[in-house]
């Protein structure tokens, strides 16, 4: 970056540096000529004014000559007064001034220089800074003129040409990272986009060391493109990662309906009344329907996409066999043998965005150790009238056990509340499903806890309770057998066991009625 010098139209005078050197010294030869030739002068003029000064105040001491009112129409006198303030003039103005410099950019004037050696050291004193802070080359989109003038002493004293050329508008060559085609910022080099991005994806893996990562990627499209901007407007490391970790405000709108509340509206929008209020200053609780509410969220700039795999082990339950007994009253059962559960080792593919499981799939299955089957006697001896005809079963026997256990309360008992069987076992022991069908509820409900609604089709649904693990989802289709959850305490429970029910067209039914 060479700079020129130019005159007041931005238009070259000089060639080169020693071309202005050249003329600058032929220059200062000239006036120092001048400057010679106007003291003798002076002084001559000075030696004969004075003299005929001295004859001119003798003859009027002397009454020779009378005191002229217009004597200072004298050039005599006048002369060397107007030299005298001329002289007196000159040295206040070379006292207040000096030579110097004014350095002009894109046609302004924006400072002054001892010389043109000292602007050229700054901006390149500068330059290498700048450059050294970005790690690569800066520029100006305009070059420095230069031009010779007489400059205030005292504001020279104050002013840093360096502070001025910070204010230029220094440029880079820098790398524009785009979402979707949406420009989002600008770094300094593509190597740097890549590192904060890459620790962008860092920062939302998964805490379980358990998982293997398979994949990383984005959701959008990610795409760079060069772009000059200006040193001052780029995005260090550590603030861009900031702005995608922040993500972007986004505003949507709701119609309210019928029946709506503050609080329905900002819990179906996961909002708190609070926020809603606070996006919708005049909303009230006396809203009516079709009124337009903006609901205000934060979107991230980028959702990353995470797909890992999981190795679990989970117990099989023992299938539960069932013999009669005569000797036992009918209605009753008797473990004759407890059976013993097994174990596989399950393969899960699991998909995230943004630290959220999306998806979780099984893709390998092991048996590590087969389980064995639970041996229980079914009573057929009858017992009092009154007794067998409430014990009886009238079921077709289509359901199996979810769990092996004792029946630690019937069904109809508690006052005739109790709405189905509570199996004990142990904590954690593997529950199956009763029959084949469809999940249709899981989560938490109430006093049940933990809970799995199982609709088996034909008017049939089968409720497994106070659960400390569930294992399916809802919609999910499952096979007789497969483990659900497993038991648990949870909800308004005493102690581990499986609570289940057998629900038919909407009403409760004994469930040792569709037990086989």
């Amino acid at each position: 970056m060479e700079p020129q010098y130019q005159d007041k139209d931005n238009k070259p005078l000089y060639s080169s540096e020693q071309h202005f050197e050249k003329e600058k010294r032929s220059a200062f030869h000239r006036i120092g000529q001048w400057c010679q030739e106007r003291l003798d002068w002076v002084k001559g003029d000075l030696r004969h004014s004075g003299t005929a000064l001295s004859g001119l105040i003798e003859d009027l001491r002397t009454g020779k000559r009378g005191f002229n009112r217009h004597f200072w129409k004298c050039p005599y006198f006048c002369i060397p007064v107007v030299v005298g303030l001329f002289l007196v003039g000159a040295n206040f103005y070379l006292e207040q001034n000096q030579p110097a410099c004014a350095v002009y950019y894109d046609g302004q004037e924006i400072g002054f220089v001892d010389s043109r050696q000292q602007g050229t050291l700054a901006l390149n004193s500068l330059e290498e800074k700048l450059e050294h802070q970005v790690g690569q080359d800066v520029f100006l989109p305009d070059t420095l003129g230069y031009k010779t003038c007489m400059a205030p002493r005292e504001e020279m004293e104050k002013y840093s040409f360096e502070s001025s050329i910070e204010e230029l508008p220094w440029m880079v060559k820098g790398v524009e990272m785009c979402v979707e085609g949406k420009p989002v910022m600008v770094m300094a080099a593509r190597e740097d986009l890549d590192a904060m991005l890459e620790s962008y994806q860092k920062s939302m893996l998964p805490e379980d060391s358990k998982e293997k990562i398979e994949n990383v990627s984005f959701d959008e499209d990610v795409t760079f493109r060069g772009r000059q901007i200006a040193v001052r407007d780029l995005v260090s490391g550590e603030d861009a990662l900031k702005c995608l970790s922040a993500g972007q405000d986004t505003q949507k709108t709701y119609i309210v309906q019928e029946g709506d509340n503050l609080w329905s509206i900002a819990r179906a929008n996961d909002m708190l009344v609070d926020e809603l209020c606070q996006v919708n200053p005049q909303l009230t609780e006396e809203m009516k329907p079709g009124q337009e509410i903006k609901l205000a969220s934060i979107e991230p700039l980028l959702n990353v996409i995470i797909t890992s795999t999981l190795t679990e082990k989970e117990v099989l339950p023992c299938e539960v066999q069932t013999k009669l007994d005569s000797d036992l009253d009918r209605g009753k059962t008797k473990i004759v043998e407890e059976g013993e559960v097994g174990e596989a080792q399950v393969v899960y593919r699991l998909v995230r965005q943004n630290q959220q499981l999306v998806t979780k799939s099984e893709v390998e299955r092991e048996v590590v150790k087969a389980p064995e089957s639970r041996v229980v006697a079914k009573g057929t001896r009858n017992i009092v009238a009154t007794v067998a005809t409430a014990s009886r079963g009238t079921g077709n026997g289509s359901l199996r056990w979810p769990v092996g256990g004792p029946i630690t309360s019937g069904y109809g008992t508690r006052g005739g509340t109790h709405s189905g069987l509570d199996i004990g076992a142990g904590h954690g022991a593997a529950v199956g499903a009763a029959a084949g069908g469809t999940v249709s509820s899981t989560g938490w409900m109430g006093g049940y806890g933990n809970c799995v609604l199982i609709n088996h089709g034909n008017g049939m649904t089968t409720r497994y309770a106070h659960l400390s693990q569930i294992n399916v989802s809802s919609g999910q289709s499952v096979s007789s057998g497969q483990v659900i959850g497993s038991v648990g305490s949870t909800g308004n429970s005493t102690g581990p066991h499986l609570h289940f029910e057998v629900i038919v067209n909407g009403s409760t039914r004994n469930p040792l009625n569709y037990l086989n």
